[in-house]
């Protein structure tokens, strides 16, 4: 019998009361544990101001890049190796 990895849910509730924000920039820390950092942050004149951060989770980050980047038709390519910096 064939098991889902993941349940696709049935609804999707949509919260109104969500402010809508601009944003210019977007920063991402991976941690060990699989879980990753999004900081989403705008300019103005005087500094930068984080407008939204999350958590998200390996397995679900490539699901949003890959939704931006068809948004957008956008389609980076993979940096090659050697200008890649070299921890120390």
């Amino acid at each position: 019998m064939p098991t889902k990895k993941t349940a696709t849910p049935k609804k999707t509730y949509l919260n109104n009361d969500l402010p809508i924000v601009y944003v210019d920039g977007i920063s991402i820390g991976h941690r060990d544990d699989g879980i990753n950092y999004v900081s989403l942050t705008s300019n103005i004149p005087d500094c930068t101001v984080e407008q939204v951060r999350f958590m998200i989770g390996d397995e679900h980050l490539p699901r949003i890049i890959d939704a931006l980047c068809r948004a957008i038709d956008y389609f980076p390519k993979k940096p090659s190796k050697k200008r890649r910096r070299q921890s120390k």
